[in-house]
């Protein structure tokens, strides 16, 4: 009789350990599911996270776009008001030069010079020649010489100019800014 207790008690052993290894198995699949529930909640938190901050990048590019372009439009806006300045300006400097030249005619200053005359004035002219310059240099050098304190007769006379250009030069200069 002893031999069917036995395998009675064999078989309870075997059924006791399988159904522990089966306990221990589903316990650790379960903390497996687990995890793996808590990483996807994380990760859709973290793609919430990435889709709020993609929408406040595109919403700070609108804005610096709208702003970009608004810069632009008024640089572009300065930029058309310096043309147009420039524009009259070179306008009244040759209605001016104009002015000039029918001045010499009636006043009898256009006269040819003689010969003698030429070498003279050159020798007199010699050191004080003005190099030939652009006018964005030119205009530029009228405001530094007034900056320093020149007047306009002074800063003509320097840059071998009329004193009106100067004069026109420096009134547009001080419109703009």
């Amino acid at each position: 009789m002893e031999e069917p207790i036995i395998i009675i008690l064999s078989l309870l052993t075997i059924s006791v350990i399988i159904l522990v290894f089966v306990v221990v198995w589903r316990d650790r699949r379960d903390l497996k599911l687990r995890k793996a529930a808590e990483e996807i909640e994380n990760l859709e938190i973290l793609l919430q996270e990435v889709q709020r901050t993609k929408q406040e990048i595109e919403e700070m590019l609108v804005r610096a776009k709208k702003q970009t372009d608004q810069a632009v439009s008024k640089v572009d806006n300065q930029m058309k008001k310096v043309r147009a300045s420039v524009a009259s300006l070179e306008q009244k400097i040759r209605d001016s030069s104009r002015e000039k030249s029918k001045q010499q005619k009636f006043s009898g200053k256009g006269k040819p010079r003689t010969n003698k005359q030429k070498g003279d004035s050159q020798h007199k002219n010699e050191g004080k020649s003005a190099p030939k310059i652009d006018d964005g240099e030119k205009y530029a050098k009228m405001v530094e010489l007034a900056n320093q304190g020149l007047s306009n007769e002074e800063i003509a006379k320097k840059l071998n100019l009329g004193s009106k250009e100067v004069d026109l030069v420096l009134k547009l200069k001080q419109n703009i800014s």
